[in-house]
């Protein structure tokens, strides 16, 4: 009985352990949670979801400051210039001095337009998702389009194949930070 009574001791332990290991060492190298202070600060103040901010970043740029895109995003949420230069000024920072790479005025700028781009499209999170990746303007082309939206508020067709999987990629991050980080 004792021993039996060790073994299921030791199971047990070796199974706490791997599970420590998984949440504390594996789960932030899979999912990462970084730059949080300035997630939880920006998603806050502009009525967002911390777990959607993180997916954005996730799939922007897999949580490098520094990345830059082939149509020249740069920083975690990918933000261009020229609507970074836009956003900085509807909120009141330096546009001159503007530098998305830093994390903090990047993800400020970013939530911002996140949050810009709901409300412009009637909070259809697959619609503002879209135009955060495509364009507002092409969203706005395609929501006119009877073939592409019915009513002109949804977006029944992305006719970009890349907009179509970055929407159902961030919805799905976004489901996932929420359901393991209990956002």
């Amino acid at each position: 009985m004792i021993r039996l009574l060790k073994r299921l001791f030791t199971l047990v332990l070796t199974l706490f352990l791997i599970g420590a290991f998984a949440y504390f060492v594996l789960l932030p190298r899979v999912l990462p949670r970084d730059y949080r202070e300035f997630v939880e600060r920006y998603a806050g103040q502009y009525q967002l979801e911390d777990s959607l901010v993180y997916a954005v970043i996730f799939c922007e740029s897999h949580f490098n400051a520094r990345a830059v895109s082939s149509a020249g995003a740069i920083g975690l949420m990918q933000v261009t210039e020229e609507t970074g230069q836009w956003a900085a000024k509807q909120i009141g920072l330096d546009a001159a001095a503007l530098d998305l790479t830093d994390p903090e005025t990047n993800i400020n700028v970013g939530c911002w337009y996140l949050k810009w781009l709901d409300e412009k499209f009637n909070g259809i999170r697959g619609t503002g998702l879209a135009a955060y990746n495509a364009g507002h303007g092409n969203v706005a082309k395609w929501l006119a389009d009877e073939e592409k939206s019915k009513d002109g508020i949804t977006l029944d067709e992305i006719p970009f194949g890349e907009t179509k999987s970055y929407v159902k990629r961030v919805e799905m991050l976004e489901k996932i930070y929420r359901l393991v980080y209990r956002m």
